[in-house]
């Protein structure tokens, strides 16, 4: 492209303003656009998919080097050519790959419900995995600073890793915000585009043991990417509402953060809203020394945007992916990444692509600052003097994630990447008997006289023989390819219910425990199986429940020879920070700050369901019961209550407590309560009664 026709079309585009574009483009596929205005959003740049590339959501340039992620891989190229690239290696096995970030000789890759991999790219031909790190949720996004990893968790905060030994990552802390999906760190200030709060949150991390939000600034879309350079802060956006037909949201707004307690909006350019919201649904951005912005926004294509008057920026070209022919629809983009007069886009359906941009793109460059450790930060967690009175506190060095009790005072403990443990509960300190290695990170376990289910994550399910004091053998393994975290037992060695990946249940004819067999399964629609979803124990008549995101409270039956889903109910009203537990035959359905009291196979609208206002229960939180004391762990916020459900039109608080981890289900081993909590370790009550005094 000519000088002088980059200046008409910029001089053009500088006049008319970046106002909405409600039009569809001239082409268009099946809705979406295939180009769009050249005068609001600059000259249209042909994309070409590079030969033999497969699915991808992030792409990083590394000097000569191009690494792309997707499902399950990560592909390097050779871009000493730049519109040229060559697959110089692929490597295997990372999972359901979303954000890459490359530190010194390593890449780190998130995988949402697979964690954070890490993997040796000294030798771009031959690269080799060296870790997998368990972390707290669902793995998001990614920023690696003076040897701490910053990995977004949604609403589950972000999490800071010591990786200053790659090998070997170890959790530091972590600090909550509103839906942490994107982040990127400078000067020891950690700035993350909230989703679902549509808002940036700013927080200083300065202190990995102690960091606490400082700022935060309405978006004017769902939020997700975030790029810092030069005290400015840009974030980009998605549509506003999810429902909104159109889409109407999408863009980039930028702040000054000279003062981050205070982000002061500069200015905003929109984007063509979408015909409708659909997956996937993030978006990126970062900026180059020119201050030219380039955005990634999945169908509306790669927008590259002068930033250099912040109050004024401006659009000077963009380009929409060719139409990826299952869909008939643009390939929705994942990530752009700048380089010499290319950019290199990530294609979520179809692969990689080059658009060549002479006069536009131009290599990132350097300008990330952190808080430099002197020393790698190793997080000791600091329990209350209440929480130390009262419990017994098994350190872990992975996360205690679940526990199970097999026969007097033994119980087997999920401990994430420290494997199995075999514990014993007495009325003094508890011991580890064992510790048994395992294929995957443990994330439950579930026991029935001598047979032992163990969710392995990506490798599935060990199913083992036990016996004595804690013997164990090989008996079965079920895999799918999806990492499995959650696990039931509603009819012991007969079926085995597995939750498997985002939104998936697999129902296993276990009678034979050496070949399990896939007989029933659930996709859930429309929602995130996000957590232990599945509630502890079942009906009086065998039902399973299921705590399920958008679908409802999911009851399924076992009677026959195939399990089936009988009932659904309050459909469309049930969050994923709801939870539930038996007490008797009612199932205690919490839901905000209420409990609602429901029957089996519940029918009723759920504003005809008994309920029962709480005022001390937060939300997002999962319940277990012994008794009529209800023990309730908000992972979120590391909080543990115990109710009274004595009356249950008047339950009352028992206890509280705070701590700097994650409580999941607890258990009761006799009337001594358990409660796994993630890198807080595990607890055990010490007094043995229903509850701590």
């Amino acid at each position: 492209m000519s000088i002088i026709r980059w200046a008409a079309v910029v001089a053009l585009v500088f006049i008319l303003g970046a106002s909405y574009d409600f039009s569809l483009g001239n082409e268009k596929g099946d809705g979406f656009a295939l180009s769009h205005d050249p005068e609001k959003y600059g000259i249209f740049l042909p994309a070409r998919k590079v030969e033999g590339s497969m699915p991808t959501s992030d792409v990083v340039l590394h000097g000569d080097f191009l690494f792309a992620v997707g499902y399950n891989n990560i592909t390097i190229y050779d871009v000493s050519e730049p519109t040229q690239p060559k697959e110089l290696s692929r490597l295997y096995g990372i999972g359901e790959g979303r954000q890459i970030a490359v530190y010194k000789d390593h890449l780190y890759a998130t995988a949402r419900t697979g964690g954070m991999y890490v993997v040796d790219i000294s030798n771009p031909e031959l690269p080799r995995l060296v870790a997998h790190y368990d972390t707290m949720e669902l793995a998001t996004g990614i920023c690696c600073v003076d040897d701490v990893a910053y990995i977004s968790q949604r609403q589950f905060g972000t999490e800071f890793v010591d990786i200053s030994n790659p090998s070997d990552p170890l959790h530091l802390g972590f600090v909550v915000s509103g839906e942490a999906q994107s982040v990127d760190c400078l000067n020891g200030i950690l700035y993350a585009g909230d989703w679902g709060m549509s808002e940036l949150s700013v927080m200083d991390v300065r202190n990995p043991k102690n960091p606490c939000i400082v700022g935060s600034a309405k978006l004017d879309g769902l939020g997700d990417g975030v790029y810092v350079r030069d005290s400015i802060c840009y974030a980009a956006t998605g549509p506003k509402r999810l429902k909104d037909v159109p889409a109407v949201g999408h863009g980039l707004d930028i702040f000054c953060v000279a003062n981050p307690k205070a982000p002061e909006l500069l200015g905003r350019i929109k984007f063509p809203p979408q015909v409708i919201h659909t997956v996937p649904d993030f978006w990126s951005v970062s900026v180059d020394e020119e201050k030219m912005a380039y955005v990634a926004d999945t169908y509306n294509g790669v927008f590259c945007v002068d930033v250099s008057d912040p109050q004024k920026p401006v659009s000077v070209a963009h380009s929409v992916l060719p139409v990826f022919e299952k869909t008939g629809n643009p390939d929705p983009v994942g990530a752009v990444e700048p380089g010499v007069g290319v950019l290199y886009v990530a294609g979520y359906q179809n692969g990689v692509y080059v658009v060549e941009a002479s006069d536009v793109a131009r290599p990132l460059s350097s300008r990330r600052k952190g808080p430099k450790l002197e020393e790698p930060v190793r997080q000791s967690v600091v329990l209350s003097e209440k929480v130390r009175n009262d419990f017994f506190v098994l350190p872990t060095r992975g996360q205690a994630l679940a526990a199970a009790w097999w026969k007097e005072n033994l119980i087997w403990v999920a401990a994430g990447t420290d494997g199995l443990w075999l514990v014993e509960v007495g009325d003094n300190v508890p011991i580890v008997r064992k510790i048994y290695p395992t294929h995957g990170f443990v994330y439950d376990v579930c026991v029935h006289e001598n047979r032992l289910y163990v969710a392995e994550g990506i490798k599935g399910v060990g199913i083992y023989r036990v016996w004595g004091d804690g013997e164990r053998k090989i008996g079965g393994r079920w895999e799918s390819g999806q990492p499995v975290r959650q696990i039931a037992l509603p009819v012991p060695n007969r079926f085995l219910v597995t939750k498997e990946g985002n939104s998936r249940l697999n129902f296993l004819d276990i009678s034979e425990p050496t070949t399990p067999r896939l007989c029933f399964f659930d996709q859930i629609r429309g929602g995130i199986l996000y957590g232990r979803d599945l509630v502890s124990g079942v009906s009086p008549s065998g039902r399973l429940v299921c705590v399920a995101q958008k679908n409802g409270l999911l009851w399924y039956d076992f009677s026959g020879e195939t399990p089936e889903r009988k009932v659904v109910s309050f459909p469309g009203e049930v969050s994923f920070a709801d939870g539930a537990c038996w007490m008797g035959d009612r199932l205690l359905y919490f839901r905000r700050n209420s409990v609602y009291l429901c029957e089996e196979g519940e029918a009723r609208a759920l504003d005809e369901v008994p309920r029962v206002q709480i005022p001390h229960l937060a939300g997002f939180g999962k319940a277990t019961a012994c008794g009529n004391v209800v023990c309730f762990t908000n992972r979120r916020l590391g909080k543990i209550l115990f109710f009274d459900f004595s009356n249950e039109n008047a339950p009352q608080l028992l206890r509280e407590y705070s701590l700097p981890g994650h409580p999941e289900l607890a258990i009761w081993v006799g009337n001594r309560v358990v409660i796994p909590c993630g890198h807080a370790g595990l607890l055990i009550g010490k007094t043995p009664c229903e509850y701590p005094r």
